[in-house]
């Protein structure tokens, strides 16, 4: 068998029928026959899909979100222009292994990686599917042999082949966006399953203005918290309260002004 050809079934030991297998499941009942079939998962690759719960407008409005979150700089979401929006399925690596006593799913990129944060994909269980033939034309092959994710488990998880209990393909739906913002164009990836977005280069928020107010406020709090002191060693017990009271006035006078800026800044920016 090629080194990461995957099958999406596995027979009755009595009768010979498909098996329907969720992944985790030890023990399957033959619809056919009524045979509880032990399924050793660890000497069979399966081939499972991820359903996805986004269509197209759903992902893109997603991404729209994204662009008018924390991240990305202000008014991204209405001044970028989305230029393609392509679907695909990715494939990804899914290890269920005990370690230490625990039961551990692990995931690992099955293809070369355009963006480096899809590797945070996470997979839910309970939208797997087998995988359907149909889907090879929108579905990224695999470049990741098997023999590769064996050789990575062992030498970066610890984790050696006979604690492998279940190994698994897994093609995960993605949507791909371009998108246009300021004569630039940046892509973005859109989970279509939990309708999370990944990117690694985008317009991001200016940070400066940001670090400059909160450093600035910084400074003139630490200077007025001195005048306590100051008061104590000028003046003594009295200059001690009366700088109290200074160090009040003087705080709630700073806090307007610091408070006006990081508004203009944030409708700015």
């Amino acid at each position: 068998m090629d080194e990461i050809t995957a099958s999406t079934q596995l027979l009755c030991q009595q009768c010979s029928a498909p098996l329907a297998v969720e992944t985790g499941a030890k023990y399957v009942t033959c619809e056919f026959c009524g045979t509880v079939n032990f399924v050793d998962k660890s000497q069979a690759v399966l081939h499972y899909a991820v359903r996805p719960t986004l269509d197209e407008q759903q992902a893109a409005a997603a991404l729209r979100r994204w662009m008018a979150g924390n991240q990305t700089v202000k008014g991204l979401d209405a001044a970028a222009r989305i230029e393609s929006q392509t679907y695909q399925l990715f494939p990804l690596w899914m290890v269920r292994a005990t370690r230490h006593g625990k039961e551990e799913v692990i995931l690992k990129p099955g293809a070369a990686l355009s963006i480096v944060e899809l590797g945070k994909l996470r997979v839910p269980a309970a939208d797997l599917e087998p995988y359907d033939s149909t889907l090879d034309g929108v579905a990224v092959k695999p470049s990741v042999p098997v023999t590769a994710v064996h050789g990575w488990l062992a030498a970066n998880e610890n984790i050696a082949a006979e604690a492998i209990e279940e190994l698994a393909l897994v093609h995960a739906p993605i949507y791909q966006f371009k998108y246009r913002y300021k004569d630039q164009t940046y892509t973005a990836l859109v989970d279509a399953a939990a309708g999370e977005v990944f990117a690694a280069i985008y317009p991001e928020k200016f940070e400066l203005p940001y670090v400059s107010i909160g450093g600035l406020g910084c400074v003139a709090y630490f200077l007025a918290a001195l005048i306590p002191a100051f008061g104590l060693w000028v003046f003594n017990d009295i200059g001690l309260g009366l700088g109290l009271l200074i160090y009040l006035g003087v705080a709630v006078t700073l806090a307007i002004p610091i408070f006006i800026a990081a508004a203009s800044v944030s409708r700015r920016f």
